[in-house]
């Protein structure tokens, strides 16, 4: 069972080595600049081509319940001070592990403070009863509806004041123009050269 985890990590390392890297190039070439469309469309492509791989190696009969595993840490230092190995396997996002913070790592339960304000908001609302609850969606309802009128009106109220300007009729007859070309092509050259 130990060699099939070992082997099935090995791949999915690999995997996913293979996606960072492409994701790297893609990153680097992006930021220097003068990038094409083909040349997007080709890492694009890889990279759903290695996500594939990915996914296929995750999903293989003979890869083991990985999920079902616990990873936990064997050894931890004693000093305070940054990890230089386990920052750089972590790649930065673990500097140090400590025997002070290791707790912290590991917590799977609520710290007391957030436990108590979550126990006092879950009986604050076991304690509404289902009359007054529906009472208070229908008070926020007419709430929402009378502001959406007062809005309505002072919206209309508004443009009756101050009318929108209407464009002069040459710059009218363009939009339109404007306006057909978009909806259905209507004033269009079409390009009817060859591509090679």
């Amino acid at each position: 069972m130990e060699k099939e985890v070992d082997n099935a990590l090995s791949t999915i390392l690999q995997r996913v080595n293979g996606v960072k890297g492409s994701l790297q190039t893609f990153m680097r070439k992006l930021e220097l600049g003068g990038v094409i469309w083909p040349d997007v469309n080709e890492n694009f492509t890889t990279l759903a081509g290695q996500l594939n791989f990915l996914q296929k190696a995750l999903t293989k009969e003979d890869t083991p319940q990985l999920q079902n595993l616990v990873l936990l840490p064997l050894l931890t230092s004693t000093g305070t001070g940054p990890d230089t190995t386990l920052e750089q396997l972590t790649e930065g996002r673990i500097p140090y592990l400590a025997q002070d913070s290791l707790p912290n790592y590991l917590r799977t339960k609520l710290d007391l403070e957030i436990e108590k304000k979550e126990h006092f908001v879950s009986t604050e609302v076991n304690r509404i009863s289902e009359h007054n609850l529906q009472q208070q969606i229908c008070d926020l309802n007419n709430l929402s509806d009378a502001l959406s009128e007062i809005i309505q009106t002072s919206r209309d109220s508004w443009d009756e004041v101050n009318p929108h300007p209407r464009l002069p009729e040459n710059e009218n007859k363009e939009l339109v123009k404007l306006m057909s070309a978009l909806e259905t092509g209507k004033g269009l050259r079409s390009n009817n050269r060859k591509r090679g």
